[in-house]
């Protein structure tokens, strides 16, 4: 992440746009993706796990509870659901057999490439004609509205 150029206003009006833009395209890139899990009666935090599952195959419990921001309850009637689906496995860790790390089967992988493709065809649309370095300036200001924590998990170019 780039050292910050200056100080953009925070004022009320700026605060409420980036606040609705955040939100609505939250709203639409979920609902890009509802219309493919709803074929398989999945939801959100399906799609969530199933998404964190496929980028780092081998993550624990903890991890994704961490990552998601969920209970372990919650977090485990969603992985029973993927597992009970063959679209993740679970296994236990090899230096520690107490801990399950979670795996994408080819189904998953498959289920994830369907619904990010559909995700990245809207974003490949809404980046036409926006410059590299506007981009980056986009990627900055969205580094920094995430979490420190949460930034290692983001994937880099």
């Amino acid at each position: 992440m780039r050292e910050p150029r200056g100080s953009a206003s925070a004022d009320k009006r700026s605060l409420r746009r980036t606040l609705e833009l955040v939100f609505y395209v939250h709203i639409e890139m979920a609902d890009l993706a509802n219309q493919v899990l709803e074929q398989y009666s999945l939801g959100r935090p399906h799609h969530r796990a199933l998404y964190f599952v496929v980028r780092r195959p081998g993550i624990n419990v903890s991890e994704l509870m961490s990552i998601l921001r969920i209970t372990n309850q919650a977090l485990s009637r969603t992985i029973n659901q993927l597992v009970d689906m063959d679209l993740i496995e679970q296994r236990s860790s090899k230096q520690d057999r107490r801990h399950r790390c979670h795996f994408p089967t080819a189904k998953g992988i498959n289920l994830d490439q369907r619904l990010t493709k559909r995700q990245f065809d809207h974003i490949d649309r809404s980046l036409a004609g926006v410059s590299k370095r506007d981009l980056e300036i986009f990627w900055d200001v969205l580094s920094h509205m995430v979490r420190e924590q949460d930034r290692p998990w983001i994937s880099d170019l």
